[in-house]
């Protein structure tokens, strides 16, 4: 319950479009102004303010019997040279409950599933679920957005109610193509010469947990378990070719061009917790992410591990039934044994291997349906700027801040 409260606030009053007595259609269209002087943010416009950041999402289900459904979302997202804005399906499932009782529920979901990796992934897309602009980047990473944020499978689901402790918990299994040149951009800090990463495959774990002693207290954690492999990559005698021609220095400055294979298996792990106190929300999670990289740079063998770690702590207050207000601290260390970069940086960016940050900001619906959504952030570090196509070509500063206005209708 605490978890859903400040969306539930901004989400009441939304009317659904009933379409006979069993299937009903949601929507939303977001609108934001984005102000970010110092860093571009997903492209060069918003250094001097840009609109060119827009969704539009249309979710629908029709209810076959009690325990069957159907269900869908399409969604549009423009975040000026980020993404383009064309459509695409968000999810589309079949849901069948197998089992049900008053202590016990379990279900099987079929299709394009939204994977509950934490608190708000699930919910990344939906503006009114959000707790600000966006979700806290120290942990949702929008280099692994596409890779996270569902799975082309097969999802079980179930709830336990023992001793007024209640368990939640999903089991989730599959393949998602993903967008090749952001996890590039993560992994080498410009996109490689040849070659694009195939089909994610990832299997993954959520369990909630509520306790009866304390029915305020949310607990949560998740596994994720993903490996992908860099499809057609560089030739090695090519890459040799190229390395003989430049000269040895070069694949120093320039990595990305010798590239001849990668495989990455990465474990997360996040914790969770959020509690609820009156007019107060307070949420804090903590993640792990595990990667084993197997590198090949013009036929070399140059494998390594290692660990990235992040943080938040979010407080919300709701003072009305139509207003919030947060304010949240966040640290990311793509290398928490190297928090300063490392290997990690590159000669555009040299400070995209943390991220340190505030933001603050608030949402009020001043009209049925309609909701003004305001947000300011102060960072120091770019481990969470979002990439976008040209980024190495913009020089990148170590503190950077960005202000963002969002006007939200949905139905």
């Amino acid at each position: 319950m605490a978890l859903g409260l400040a969306a539930a606030v901004i989400m009441a009053p939304a009317a659904a479009l009933e379409l006979g007595s069993s299937s009903e259609l949601h929507g939303f269209v977001n609108q934001a102004y984005m102000y970010s002087p110092d860093n571009p943010y997903t492209g060069s416009d918003s250094l001097n303010g840009s609109f060119k950041f827009r969704e539009l999402g249309i979710t629908g289900f029709t209810e076959i019997s009690p325990e069957f459904r159907l269900a869908g979302q399409v969604i549009s997202r423009q975040r000026d040279e980020a993404d383009d804005g064309d459509a695409r399906i968000d999810f589309l499932l079949a849901d069948y409950l197998f089992y049900s009782n008053m202590g016990a529920t379990a279900g099987v979901r079929i299709g394009r599933v939204k994977n509950n990796v934490g608190f708000y992934n699930s919910t990344r897309d939906i503006p009114s679920a959000r707790p600000g602009f966006n979700v806290p980047d120290s942990i949702y990473l929008g280099s692994f957005r596409d890779s996270i944020l569902s799975t082309d499978g097969i999802n079980f689901y179930g709830s336990l109610l023992f001793h007024d402790n209640q368990l939640s918990w999903e089991f989730f299994a599959g393949k998602k193509e993903i967008e090749s040149e952001r996890l590039e951009y993560y992994l080498y800090g410009i996109p490689v010469g040849k070659g694009e990463f195939d089909d994610l495959s990832l299997q993954g774990l959520n369990l909630n947990f509520v306790p009866a002693a304390q029915r305020s207290l949310k607990l949560g954690l998740s596994l994720l378990d993903a490996g992908v492999d860099l499809d057609n990559p560089l030739s090695v005698a090519d890459a040799q070719m190229a390395l003989f021609m430049a000269g040895p220095a070069d694949v120093v400055a320039n990595l990305h061009n010798y590239v001849t294979g990668t495989r990455i298996d990465v474990l997360f792990t996040i914790l969770s917790a959020q509690y609820s106190y009156r007019d107060w929300v307070i949420t804090a999670e903590y993640m792990n992410l595990f990667s084993d990289l197997e590198l090949q740079i013009a036929g070399v063998d140059n494998n390594q591990s290692n660990t990235t770690e992040a943080y938040y702590l979010q407080v919300e207050w709701l003072p009305t039934p139509a207003t919030t207000w947060f304010a949240r601290y966040e640290e990311l260390y793509l290398d928490k044994d190297k928090r300063s970069g490392g290997d990690l940086i590159s000669a555009n960016n040299p400070y995209r291997g943390f991220g340190k940050g505030w933001s603050l900001g608030g949402k009020w619906m001043f009209y049925p349906q309609w909701t003004v959504t305001g947000q300011a952030s102060f960072n120091e570090g770019t481990a969470w700027l979002p990439s976008y196509n040209g980024m190495e070509k913009d020089s990148i500063g170590k503190y950077w801040n960005y202000y963002v206005v969002s006007l939200t209708f949905q139905f």
